[in-house]
């Protein structure tokens, strides 16, 4: 199951931010219409489980809610998805469809405009569509059709208010699968959380809590049981020399070997995640004695 649309239905939006209850007031108004939603943000950041909360608010909530890809859609996918008759359609990574795809969501879009019974669409997107606009990389039409009421969806770094709600949320629901009975997380264990440095956000965060679950024993979650490598800037200068080369090298470090975890140390994936090339990111492991 999509760790994003986890128990989407029964787990409201937690917006104890500032961040988040802008989101939750647009998406409130959202809901109103059946217009086109382009949510905005980083990878992990639940924008999927925006789009589903949207969908369930919205008047077509009683027909299904189908998501796809945008680098595998292509006419007759499209076609196959539209004939189901769904109620939303999210379109994951909408900056990697092709061009040819492009065309044919523009084309679905202006002509659904005037239908009454048309299928909302919701997008995603981690990248910067109208400097691809600019760049002769986006369609330019297909932009300012989903670009009218953008949801900029917060990285879990601009919302730390949330974490002590979302974790207990989590907590409940893995407490149920691993049919252990958590009360709740000590006070250490509830203030590392929210210190992390949570690179892949929500999605990293529900996977953090769901391993504690499966390994810890209850009734309370420890700091120990989360396994966190904690990058805190506060952290890395308190001990030896101060130099500022000294505490980049800290932090590549501590960065470095988060990513390499949290892809159990599949180095062409964690790469990937880091926008560098294999060979440097060896030398990097070498150089800086990650082990």
């Amino acid at each position: 199951m999509d760790k994003q649309l986890l128990s989407a239905e029964l787990m409201p939006v937690v917006a104890n931010s500032n961040a988040m209850r802008s989101v939750e007031t647009l998406l409130q108004h959202l809901a109103l219409s059946n217009v086109p939603v382009l949510f905005i943000g980083e990878k992990g950041t639940g924008r999927a489980y925006l789009a589903r909360q949207l969908y369930l608010l919205g008047k077509n909530s009683a027909r299904p809610f189908v998501r796809i890809t945008a680098k595998d859609a292509s006419k007759s996918s499209f076609e196959k998805v539209t004939a189901v008759e769904p109620g939303m359609i999210f379109i994951d990574e909408i900056a990697e469809a092709s061009v040819e795809f492009q065309e044919i969501l523009n084309s679905y879009l202006s002509a659904a405009a005037s239908s009454e019974n048309w299928c909302r669409i919701a997008c995603s997107t981690a990248e910067n569509l109208e400097e691809m606009v600019s760049d002769g990389k986006f369609s330019s039409d297909l932009y300012y059709q989903l670009a009218v009421l953008p949801v900029h969806v917060p990285a879990l770094r601009n919302r730390v208010a949330d974490i002590p709600k979302l974790s207990e949320m989590f907590l409940s629901v893995y407490s149920k699968r691993y049919n252990k009975n958590f009360a709740n997380f000590t006070d250490e264990a509830l203030s590392a959380l929210s210190s992390a440095y949570w690179t892949l956000n929500v999605v990293e965060l529900e996977s953090c809590i769901e391993r504690a679950c499966a390994f810890a024993l209850p009734p309370t979650i420890e700091k120990e049981d989360l396994r966190l490598n904690i990058l805190s800037v506060s952290g890395i200068f308190l001990e030896g020399d101060k130099s500022l080369k000294s505490a980049v090298d800290q932090f590549k470090k501590q960065y470095i070997s988060q990513i390499l975890a949290e892809v159990r140390w599949n180095q062409t994936e964690a790469a990937k995640v880091l926008d560098i090339q294999r060979t440097y990111l060896s030398r990097l492991i070498k150089e800086l004695h990650i082990k």
